[in-house]
């Protein structure tokens, strides 16, 4: 009875789960993210997939309507890059200082992720 039990447990996980729950994405390319506000521009980025993994994100928009603004983006993109690349999401911490700029990136990698199946 437990045997069976476990079995119709795990059938059961598996199927309100989808079949993503048990395949890999093999998911390849460069995946678009929408264009998110972040108070002084707005963020957009692309989300670089290979193997259904995150290799890498580039950045097509960034706010730049002040030379602050450019700072901020200029040091706070790339952190939040390299975070999203390790822990292969878009759930990455935010940035003191560049709230809404990290807010804009993780909902553009969110969007872009999403796309990808990822």
């Amino acid at each position: 009875m437990k045997k069976f039990s476990k079995v119709a447990m795990t059938t059961l996980l598996a199927l309100s789960l989808g079949s993503k729950a048990f395949a890999g994405s093999t998911a390849s390319g460069e995946f678009v993210g929408t264009r998110e506000y972040a108070y002084y521009g707005y963020v957009k980025v692309v989300a670089v997939v290979k193997d259904g993994k995150l290799s890498d994100v580039k950045i097509l928009e960034s706010p730049n309507h002040a030379f602050r603004s450019q700072y901020i983006s200029s040091l706070a993109l790339p952190w939040l890059v390299q975070e999203a690349v390790q822990v292969q999401k878009s759930a990455v911490n935010l940035v003191s200082g560049a709230t809404m700029t990290s807010q804009a990136f993780r909902q553009s990698l969110d969007s872009a992720l999403k796309k990808a199946g990822v």
